[in-house]
């Protein structure tokens, strides 16, 4: 006489019901993309265009959303800096006067905020100024930390601060294993702008 054991089949979640889970669980301050769901396009867009119109989640761009911090006025946005450089991948970070008040050698606050990309600009975001810079940024897995240390070699009239005050700042963020010598040392050799290089020499000498 045989036996059979009884198989239990539990149904498999829709994409809708995974996407608002992932939304959900998703720490505050965290940018969701449409790679981290599974499903067809269409069908995660359409979870995610619902999660947005109930307020949870917010749109940046097509297939970019952010889960920020619920109040009852709704949720908080990102940044335009945070968002431009969601938008930009790895390898970006801020320039001109936003590099400086990142590296906190400034307290103005830039009508216009300046983000170095590697390679290809970005299609426009309003607020936001994109500078194509060398691939070698991306390639080094450099963080916005790095890139604004290297857009400050570039443009060092952006901080408020002396040059003495700017290479101590620098120095300072060296040691404390902020920014990694070695990878800035990398990228500064593909550098085009003569003074960064200079002026990396002289602070990290």
């Amino acid at each position: 006489m045989f036996s059979y054991m009884k198989t239990i089949t539990r149904p498999v979640p829709s994409v809708a019901s995974a996407a608002k889970e992932r939304v959900l669980s998703a720490p505050e301050g965290t940018f969701l993309r449409r790679k981290d769901f599974a499903g067809t396009d269409r069908a995660v867009e359409t979870a995610l265009s619902r999660l947005f119109a109930k307020g949870e989640l917010v749109r940046v761009r097509p297939g970019l959303y952010w889960v920020g911090k619920r109040t009852r006025f709704g949720m908080t946005a990102p940044s335009t800096l945070d968002a431009a450089l969601a938008i930009a991948g790895p390898g970006a970070g801020p320039s001109g006067v936003s590099a400086a008040r990142a590296l906190g050698l400034t307290t103005q606050v830039p009508s216009v905020v300046e983000v170095a990309v590697p390679g290809k600009v970005p299609d426009p975001v309003s607020g936001v100024r994109f500078r194509s810079r060398s691939f070698a940024r991306r390639e080094h897995r450099l963080t916005p930390m790095e890139v604004a240390v290297i857009e400050l070699l570039r443009y060092p009239d952006s901080s408020e601060e002396s040059w003495p005050d700017i290479s101590h700042r620098i120095a300072g963020l060296i040691s404390g294993n902020v920014v990694r010598r070695d990878a800035i040392d990398e990228v500064i050799r593909d550098e085009r702008h003569r003074g960064a290089r200079e002026r990396w020499r002289m602070v990290s000498s």
